[in-house]
């Protein structure tokens, strides 16, 4: 089914997993936390993809311990602990890798400053975690490039919640229906329908089994997407 989208007013991009593919180094920082709490936990390739489903760390690492008894000693106050040493480590580890946008993503950026459309990040992840990513990539992508940055820190409910659009939106003073978001998981894309945004999804390597039927379309990158889709 061909799929047509207008010029936008906007683009967001609603997630890190968008930009650059950081899950794997993510499920690492989780399994060095559980190991200095000395958890005897460890979350293979699968289990972190099944997690994925779940939107935001401290709710992966609830889920985790719910579904098992024997993990019950881990308290809502522990979670809040595990997540923020996950963060300490992934934004450590994001540093000393060789990290770079996705396929099409700088292409998709400049295209839209070269229109005098701005481009928005809105993600319900945690600001530190943002920034790490910002310095991670700041010779391939400087992150002044995008007029506004929502994170977790300026909503009260996370994704799947559309607070995070609603609030990007009014952010950027547009109407839902002026823009385009680009998402990377099921419960991301339900977060930008629910505020009424049309959504491309773009899978990343530990997402693309899942599914994206709720997304207007779905790509495996973003390349040639300026001059196909959006008419850039």
């Amino acid at each position: 089914m061909e799929v047509t989208m207008s010029k936008p007013k906007a683009v967001i991009f609603g997630a890190i997993g968008t930009i650059a593919e950081t899950s794997d180094i993510q499920r690492q920082a989780f399994n060095r936390a559980f190991e200095e709490a000395e958890l005897n936990w460890i979350w293979d390739a699968e289990t972190y993809r099944d997690l994925l489903k779940i939107n935001g760390g401290r709710n992966r690492i609830r889920a985790y311990r719910d579904a098992d008894p024997m993990r019950a000693n881990v308290t809502d106050a522990m979670t809040a602990l595990l997540h923020a040493a996950k963060t300490n480590h992934y934004v450590a580890m994001l540093g000393t890798n060789h990290l770079h946008p996705r396929v099409g993503v700088v292409e998709l950026i400049n295209g839209c400053m070269s229109h005098a459309i701005p481009v928005a990040f809105c993600t319900s992840t945690a600001t530190a975690n943002v920034e790490a990513l910002g310095a991670a990539l700041a010779d391939s992508l400087p992150f002044n490039w995008f007029a506004k940055i929502i994170t977790i820190d300026q909503i009260s409910q996370p994704k799947p919640a559309p607070d995070a659009y609603i609030y990007c939106l009014d952010q950027l003073e547009l109407n839902a229906d002026e823009v385009i978001a680009i998402e990377d998981t099921p419960a991301s894309i339900a977060s930008a329908k629910a505020a009424g945004i049309m959504t491309i999804a773009t899978p990343g390597a530990t997402t693309r089994e899942q599914d994206f039927s709720a997304a207007d379309l779905v790509l495996s990158s973003l390349e040639g997407v300026a001059s196909q889709y959006l008419d850039l």
